[in-house]
């Protein structure tokens, strides 16, 4: 009993195949195709790459209410290479930050921000363990 993981963080997006455009090209997630969920309304879930069988999902929901654009990020991605994906998301025209790095007791990290379709800030971070540099 009890809560175990997150099963799916859903997404609302206002246009459903663009938003797989961007979070499967742009950041390499898998999309497993778009859903009729009755009523008019559709969904896309995309999976992390390798996905485990027990992984947390993405989740796009298609909605016509407005969407506000975030002015800070509401979570992260963990990647590996943000400087590499960095220099791709910007080669290939999107919006995105500089990079940022800084060192914890624990970790080194490398980060930018990267805007989505409908104006939502992402943070992508690369979390380097310091064990790893001694």
């Amino acid at each position: 009993m009890g809560i175990q993981q997150i099963g799916s963080v859903f997404i609302p997006v206002s246009r459903l195949e663009r938003s797989i455009a961007f979070y499967s090209e742009g950041l390499g997630l898998t999309c497993r195709g778009i859903e009729d969920w009755g009523g008019g309304k559709r969904g896309a879930t995309l999976f992390f790459n390798p996905h485990p069988e027990h992984a947390a999902l993405l989740t796009l929901a298609e909605t016509d209410e407005p969407i506000a654009a975030s002015t800070r990020n509401l979570f992260n991605f963990k990647c590996v290479d943000a400087r590499g994906l960095h220099a791709m998301m910007q080669t290939q025209g999107y919006r995105v930050s500089e990079l940022e790095t800084w060192d914890s007791p624990w970790n080194k990290h490398v980060m930018f921000d990267v805007v989505d379709p409908d104006g939502r800030m992402l943070n992508l971070i690369e979390m380097i363990p310091i064990e790893v540099f001694k």
